[in-house]
């Protein structure tokens, strides 16, 4: 086991499996392509059975990350905390429920400075998919300042579907993009609901804003300003969230 400046890594494959029977919380598993034996068979069933992501890659890789250590093919990737599951959060919906949904974010600092933000304006639960986006790294861990340990973050295996779920559950969701059809403060957020947050550079996947029922922009001054960061721009929207439910003396449950 080795610990880098950003997250810690078990390498070998009964040390892997140990972890996996453990249950301690893994982010993502590394194996090498063409791997096989009965301890590899019994990580790989334990992984798909517990929503573990993992990635096959060839030995050069493996090397890399495990610093020269003798891997075996097999790494796990460990996360800061264990996942909250979104079954559960679903099940615990109210008229006061809000979520936030991160599609695909890249940058371990702004994971940690939006769930920080979320921790302090009172978002119930955060919710990431499993592939495509950084995980729950020490240092997201770091950049949270604790918040990841006050909040709960859930992992699903498809970020649409996911919608759908909280949309069923009886979750209004708005999607935050450049070309939202409409301003956010114009939106009514004193009811259930959710907000979507796209990756850096990229923004909503297609499929993901179809998912929501309201897709909003943040209005702009000076075009040459660009856009805003992903960790900013959730704090703005999530902000004028916390203050129409704080000034809210009831009215509507859903955006107009």
């Amino acid at each position: 086991m080795s610990e880098t400046h950003e997250e810690e890594i078990v390498y070998g494959r009964r040390p892997v499996l140990a972890v996996l029977e453990e249950g301690r919380p893994v982010r993502r598993l590394l194996l090498v392509r063409g791997g096989h034996g009965e301890v590899v068979d019994d990580i790989i069933a334990r992984a798909r059975a517990a929503g573990i992501p993992f990635d096959l890659l060839d030995r050069v890789a493996l090397d890399r990350t495990a610093s020269g250590g003798n891997h075996q093919g097999t790494i796990a990737l460990m996360a800061a905390r264990d996942y909250a599951d979104f079954d559960t959060i679903l099940a615990a919906v109210g008229p006061k429920s809000f979520l936030l949904f991160l599609d695909n974010l890249q940058d371990p600092h702004n994971l940690g400075a939006i769930l920080r933000t979320a921790h302090a304006l009172g978002v119930d639960a955060a919710v990431l998919p499993r592939r495509g986006g950084v995980g729950l790294t020490a240092t997201v861990a770091k950049a949270s300042a604790g918040a990841i340990d006050r909040i709960p973050v859930c992992r699903v295996g498809n970020l649409r579907r996911a919608l759908d779920q909280a949309r069923d559950a009886g979750l209004w969701i708005t999607g935050l993009d450049p070309e939202g059809d409409r301003a956010f403060g114009d939106l009514d957020f004193a009811g259930p609901g959710g907000l979507v947050v796209g990756a850096e550079g990229h923004g909503l996947r297609r499929l993901v804003r179809e998912g929501c029922d309201f897709v909003a922009r943040i209005p702009m001054g000076p075009t040459s300003a660009g856009s805003l960061n992903a960790s900013v721009a959730a704090g703005v929207v999530l902000y004028e969230v916390f203050r129409q439910r704080a000034n809210a003396a009831g009215g509507s449950t859903a955006p107009s």
